[in-house]
């Protein structure tokens, strides 16, 4: 079997996220993608593995606490949704971006060589992983902190946009020509506490979900997460396909 052949792998630094590590092995693991180990190094992908399921536990427990915290007067239905989005791959993407976990990054050749750094997928899974590292090596505080500040900075900037399905018309209208348009796909719970769950689409492709305990809640919160899914102008939303992508 080939060989994984690792990129020049960066110093590793002894803080991160504005915590300074006590035993800078254990970021040095959680910086070590698993694309950077051969079939040898199995216990290395292992711990890596490791730390990102403890940091995407810890990461949902401390948004949670901070939301709780932020909000106390929302619904369970709004509290989850607003996790469900702080707690995405491109939420944790940004947030590894805006703490420059990008060049820190130990990957192979290959990752490197297609772009491995700027991937969702990779920024968030080692995201949770130094969460996770931070958690084990006694940093609940600073986890805490983090939650938080990313919490408040989310609710602040939704308070410049109140409207969120106002702001996503502008954008798709201005982007793609086209208008949002909004679909109950489920109504749950009892008769006098209805969940329902909507999905927006532009063209023919559904581009996020929302859940509520009304249908205008519900659309809120799907055209929300299309905003947070879809936050590049650049980005373009092709309007046809019968994929769904949120």
């Amino acid at each position: 079997m080939q060989r994984s052949s690792p990129a020049a792998a960066p110093r590793s630094p002894l803080a991160l996220f504005g915590y300074r590590f006590r035993d800078p092995a254990l970021l040095h693991a959680a910086l070590t993608h698993p694309s950077s180990t051969d079939p040898s190094q199995s216990d290395i992908r292992v711990r890596y593995q490791r730390l990102e399921f403890l940091g995407d536990a810890v990461w949902n427990l401390y948004v949670s606490d901070a939301l709780v915290s932020l909000l106390p007067t929302a619904s369970e239905g709004e509290l989850t949704q607003r996790r469900s989005g702080l707690v995405s791959a491109a939420a944790l993407a940004e947030l590894a971006q805006l703490h420059g976990l990008a060049p820190l990054l130990v990957l192979s050749k290959g990752e490197e060589s297609t772009g491995g750094r700027q991937k969702t997928t990779i920024l968030a899974t080692t995201f949770e992983a130094v969460i996770g590292a931070i958690y084990l090596d006694g940093g609940i505080e600073a986890i805490h902190g983090l939650a938080r500040t990313a919490c408040s900075n989310t609710l602040a900037e939704e308070r410049l946009t109140p409207d969120p399905k106002t702001a996503l018309q502008q954008r798709a209208q201005s982007l793609l020509h086209s208008t949002p348009r909004y679909r109950i796909i489920r109504r749950s719970g009892a008769p006098h506490a209805p969940m329902f769950e909507v999905e927006v689409m532009v063209g023919q492709l559904p581009i996020a979900g929302g859940k509520g305990r009304n249908r205008q809640e519900a659309e809120r919160a799907a055209a929300r997460e299309a905003l947070r899914s879809w936050p590049d102008p650049s980005t373009t939303i092709s309007g046809s396909g019968d994929e769904t992508h949120y």
